[in-house]
């Protein structure tokens, strides 16, 4: 059997060149507004410059704004780079000949693409911070004292919003990791069973209908749960209006639910085809 690390670092390896892609391309796009706005003096970033909001912007502070506003979406742009990397690693004759369980491979799969979210965002974050330092230097402003007029972090409970924060997103990836294996397994189950030739245009459909279906009910059963937390909560009068808690906890309890439903179809229905 080959061992986790050895899994681990080869498709972290293979899956690392899209986040390079990704911060290779958003660096581009953002020399590339700034020069536009240079050109054409529209001023792009307005609505996300730190400092200069009241006077024509400094260099750095366009830099810093527009770096703000490509990284949403570079961030989505790479979600969706991984999903896609996600399925074809689970679909692939060649990662299947690896002496692994195929569910053990696919929660490799999984995590690998978690901790290449991880790792984009560390760099998005220091280079955004690298920025953000020399903006300050520019106007000579005291950054110890920003940082501690900014952060408002004066005890641990300060941090917690922070930390809750950050669950809710690995959640909110992790949950999206397992419902495109979802709709990826259950459609090639599905199709599998159909008389005749499975076209794409038939798996494209049969997956959309599932997508759809699919977000139907959650969102439904995510409005249930929300309006029982609520009502609970305003019973024991202890609702402050902070549905990041249960929202995170639905999340990872969704994903574990997918995650052992993913498991079973890969096991009974995807691998064997495959095979």
């Amino acid at each position: 059997m080959t061992s986790f690390s050895a899994l681990f670092r080869q498709m972290f390896v293979q899956k690392r060149r899209y986040a390079h892609l990704v911060l290779l391309v958003q660096t581009f796009a953002v020399i590339f507004i700034f020069l536009m706005d240079l050109i054409t003096s529209n001023n792009f970033a307005k609505g996300y410059l730190v400092f200069g909001q009241g006077s024509h912007p400094r260099f750095w502070d366009v830099i810093l704004a527009l770096g703000i506003m490509t990284t949403a979406i570079g961030d989505v742009v790479f979600l969706g780079l991984l999903c896609w990397q996600n399925e074809k690693i689970n679909l692939s004759q060649t990662w299947k000949m690896i002496p692994v369980s195929s569910i053990k491979l696919w929660w490799i799969n999984i995590f690998t693409s978690l901790v290449e979210c991880a790792y984009i965002f560390v760099i998005q974050v220091v280079l955004g911070i690298i920025v953000f330092v020399i903006d300050c230097l520019s106007y000579g402003y005291n950054i110890v004292k920003i940082f501690n007029q900014t952060s408002g972090f004066n005890s641990w409970s300060d941090y917690a919003g922070f930390f809750e924060l950050i669950f809710w997103l690995i959640g909110l990836v992790l949950i999206i990791f397992c419902f495109v294996s979802f709709a990826n397994f259950l459609t090639r189950t599905i199709t599998d069973q159909l008389l005749g030739k499975n076209s794409t245009v038939i798996k494209i459909f049969v997956m959309a209908i599932l997508v759809i279906v699919g977000v139907t009910i959650a969102f439904r059963i995510n409005d249930q749960i929300t309006t029982m937390y609520i009502n609970h909560m305003m019973k024991n009068r202890a609702y402050s209006g902070d549905t990041f808690p249960m929202i995170t906890i639905e999340y990872f309890v969704g994903s574990l639910i997918l995650g052992i439903v993913n498991s079973y179809l890969v096991q009974k229905f995807v691998e064997p085809k495959i095979r």
